[in-house]
C-alpha cells in the first residue's frame, strides 16, 4: 500500500535539550493513525515539522501530496476580529473564498457607481467607461467562479455547517464570539469543505459534545483519505484508529488497532520484558557465583600445588572453567534488556474537608436566564455526601452555567440555592481562568496559608513539577501543565464538594487514568461536566442529563441515580415508548426529583411526602414496565 507520508530518523531539540530522536514511521493511503504520547513528548512539534512550519534537526520526510493540499485542525487558531462563522469556514478553500469576496466587492462598487456616490472620500466613479470596466471584471470572474462550481461549493459550505449543528441564523455571527465547542466544530467544518487527501488533527475531540463526537467518529470512519490525529480520548481512538504510533524521546513504535489493542500489546511487552529481565538477572547472578567459585578453587589448588607440574596442570582446569564462565557472562551482558521503567506519573489526589452531614447542597425551584428567554425554570437538584454526579448534554444547554449557579459564581433569577454551613467547594474551571498567569508555579502554591517553600516543592514534584520547573511562569505553561497547577490548588482546598468543569480536557491518557482512580475513591461529593466517556463510565453514580426543551425555550433537566451504562440503557428503553408515555415518564421523574429535595419539618408533612414519593415511583415502574 502506497504511503502518503513517510519519516525516517527525525530528531528535534528544544532549548538545547533533546525532545525526540530516531523517529521512523509512515502513514498509508486511507489509513487512520493515532499519534500517542505523554504531554511534553513533542507530538505537536512533530506535527508542525511534518507541516513544514518548523525544521527538524535531522532526518527526512517524504510527502506524496504538497503540504498546501493537506487539512490541518489546530488546537488554537488566530482569526481576525469580526470574521463571521460563514467567512471562516469558506476560507478553508482560499481560491473560491477570495473569488467570492472579490465578486461581492465588485458588486458593491458597481452599486455605488450606479448611484453616483462613494463613502469615506473614495474616488467617485461617474463615467460609463469605468462602470463598464467593473462589469467586465465581474463578468470574467463570475465565469471563472461558475467553472469552479462556486455556487455548489457555497451550498456545500452551508450544508456542512448544518451538519455540525449550526443554524442559518448563526452563519453571520463573529467566529470570535463562539463557544469553545462551537469553534472546534467550525474548524472541522472548514476542513471538510476542502476534502483534503490527508487530514492532520490535533486534539479534534476537545469541547465536542456527545452528539458531535458520534458524528465525527462516523464521518472519519467513512472518510476516503488518510488521517493522522492526536487525541487523548480513548473511546475516540478505539472507534477511529487503524493503528497507534507511540512517540517517546527515543523513537516511535507502531501498534495495530485502537487504544484498547495498543494498551494490551504494550502491557504484554512490558510483562515480557520484565520476565526476560528477571531471567537474565538470575542467569547473571548464577554465572557470577560460578566464576567466584571456580576462581576460589583455582587459587586454592594453585597455592597447594607449589612447584608440582601435575598439580599445577590440574589447577588450570578451574582457571579454564571460570574463564569460560566469564565469556558466557560477557555474551549475556551484551544482550541483556534494561529493566522496564514506568513513566513518571502525576501523584494527583484530593483531601476531603471534615463534613458530618448528609445533604451538602440543594437547588429549590431555581430559574436563570441570560437574555429574554429562560435557560432553567424551577430547577430542583440535591447533592448528597457520596454522590458522584456527571452532568451531560449537548453544548449550549447550560452545563457550565449549572456549575456556576452551584458554586455561587452566578445567582439565580428566582429560587434558592441552599448550602450546608460546613460546605467547602473546590472548583475547577475548564477555561482555567482562575489561575494568575503572571505568577510562577511555586508562587501559586506559596499563597496558601502556612505554606513553606520546602513543602511546596515536595508537593509540586509529585505533580510533575520537579527542580527548576517550579519557576516557570503559569502563562508560559502548556494547557496540560496548567491543569496540573489547578489540581495542586484543589489538593489544598480541603473541599468536601469538588465541582469540575471538563477536568481531563488537556491531560494525557496516563494522567486521565490516574484522575479516574483518584475520583473513584474520593470520599466527598463530586459534580463534574465531562465529555470523557471513560471518566463518566468509571466514576459517576448519578447522571444529570440536560437537553433542550421540546415544548419551548430553555433546558430540561432529568436526574438518573445509577451508573452511566444503566442511564444509556434507560434512555434506549424510553426511546421505544409512545410519545405520550415518554412525556408522562419525564414529568413524573421531574416530580420525583422535586419531591426528593423537599425538606419538611412537620412529621405529618414528612409522612405525606414519603407517600407521594412512593406513589410516583409506583406509577413510574408501571409505565416503564408496560413499555417492555
Amino acid at each position: 500500500m502506497a504511503f502518503v507520508i513517510k519519516a525516517q530518523g527525525l530528531c528535534k531539540e528544544w532549548s538545547g535539550k533533546p525532545l525526540f530522536q530516531q523517529v521512523d514511521f509512515e502513514v498509508a493511503e486511507g489509513e487512520r493513525v493515532a499519534l500517542f504520547g505523554r504531554n511534553g513528548v513533542g507530538k505537536t512539534t512533530l506535527i508542525r515539522g511534518l507541516m513544514n512550519q518548523l525544521p527538524f534537526d535531522g532526518g527526512t520526510v517524504w510527502r506524496r501530496y504538497p503540504v498546501e493540499s493537506w487539512g490541518w485542525l489546530e488546537q488554537h487558531v488566530d482569526v481576525d476580529e469580526g470574521v463571521s462563522l460563514l467567512a471562516f469556514v469558506r476560507s478553508g478553500q482560499p481560491q473560491l473564498h477570495q473569488l467570492r469576496q472579490r465578486l461581492d466587492a465588485l458588486q458593491a462598487e458597481m452599486e455605488r457607481a450606479a448611484s453616483g456616490s462613494s463613502p469615506d472620500g473614495e474616488r467617485q466613479i461617474q463615467s460609463a467607461a469605468q462602470l463598464e470596466a467593473l462589469a467586465d471584471e465581474y463578468s470574467r470572474l463570475h465565469e471563472q467562479y461558475l467553472a469552479l462550481e462556486g455556487y455548489d461549493w457555497e451550498l456545500q459550505v452551508e450544508q456542512t455547517l448544518s451538519q455540525f449543528g449550526f443554524s442559518p441564523g448563526q452563519f453571520t455571527l463573529p467566529y470570535a464570539n463562539l463557544s469553545g465547542g462551537e469553534k472546534t466544530r467550525a474548524q472541522f467544518a472548514r476542513l471538510v469543505v476542502r476534502t483534503p487527501k490527508l487530514l492532520i488533527l490535533d486534539e479534534p475531540t476537545n469541547h465536542l459534545d456527545a452528539d458531535t463526537l458520534t458524528w465525527l467518529e462516523d464521518w472519519l470512519q467513512n472518510y476516503a483519505g488518510s488521517v493522522l490525529f492526536v487525541s487523548h480520548d480513548r473511546h475516540f481512538i478505539d472507534a477511529v484508529a487503524h493503528a497507534v504510533l507511540e512517540l517517546t524521546p527515543n523513537g516511535m513504535r507502531r501498534y495495530e488497532g485502537g487504544y484498547t489493542a495498543f494498551r494490551a500489546q504494550r502491557d504484554l511487552e512490558i510483562k515480557t520484558q520484565q520476565a526476560l529481565y528477571d531471567k537474565q538477572q538470575r542467569e547473571r547472578e548464577q554465572l557470577w557465583d560460578a566464576i567466584r567459585r571456580y576462581r576460589q578453587w583455582y587459587q586454592q589448588a594453585h597455592d597447594a600445588a607449589g612447584v608440582d607440574f601435575h598439580l599445577r596442570k590440574k589447577a588450570e582446569k578451574n582457571a579454564t572453567r571460570f574463564k569460560a564462565k566469564e565469556r558466557a557472562l560477557e555474551r549475556l551482558e551484551a544482550k541483556m534488556v534494561p529493566r522496564p521503567q514506568a513513566d513518571p506519573s502525576a501523584q494527583i489526589q484530593f483531601m476531603e474537608g471534615r463534613f458530618e452531614g448528609h445533604s451538602l447542597l440543594a437547588l429549590h425551584d431555581v430559574s436563570f436566564q441570560y437574555g429574554p428567554d429562560p435557560l432553567f425554570q424551577r430547577l430542583n437538584l440535591r447533592i448528597r455526601r457520596g454522590d458522584k454526579i456527571a452532568v451531560i448534554g449537548s453544548n449550549g444547554v447550560g452545563k457550565s452555567t449549572l456549575l456556576k449557579l452551584i458554586t455561587g459564581r452566578l445567582q439565580p433569577k428566582s429560587g434558592q440555592v441552599k448550602r450546608h454551613p460546613a460546605l467547602r467547594i473546590g472548583y475547577f474551571a475548564q477555561e482555567l481562568d482562575e489561575l494568575d498567569l503572571s505568577h510562577t508555579v511555586l508562587d501559586t502554591l506559596l499563597q496558601q496559608d502556612g505554606m513553606t517553600q520546602s513543602y511546596a516543592r515536595t508537593v509540586l514534584a509529585g505533580f510533575l513539577f520537579p527542580k527548576d520547573e517550579v519557576f516557570k511562569r503559569v502563562g508560559d505553561l502548556s494547557m496540560g501543565e496548567r491543569c496540573r497547577v489547578a489540581f495542586v490548588k484543589l489538593y489544598f482546598s480541603e473541599a468536601n464538594l469538588l465541582v469540575l468543569d471538563e477536568p481531563t480536557n488537556y491531560l494525557d491518557i496516563d494522567a486521565r487514568e490516574r484522575m479516574e482512580e483518584v475520583l473513584a475513591v474520593y470520599p466527598g461529593a463530586l459534580l463534574m461536566v465531562s465529555h470523557d466517556r471513560y471518566l463518566v463510565r468509571k466514576v459517576a453514580n448519578v447522571i444529570v442529563h440536560l437537553e433542550r426543551r421540546s415544548d419551548g425555550p430553555g433546558t430540561a433537566v432529568s436526574v438518573f441515580r445509577g451508573p452511566y451504562d444503566e442511564f444509556l440503557e434507560h434512555s434506549g428503553e424510553l426511546s421505544t415508548l409512545p410519545a405520550e408515555q415518554r412525556d408522562r415518564i419525564r414529568q413524573l421523574e421531574l416530580q420525583l426529583a422535586q419531591a426528593i429535595v423537599m425538606d419538611p419539618t412537620e412529621e405529618v408533612e414528612q409522612r405525606a411526602l414519603l407517600e407521594e414519593i412512593r406513589r410516583i415511583r409506583q406509577e413510574l415502574a408501571s409505565l416503564k414496565g408496560g413499555g417492555r
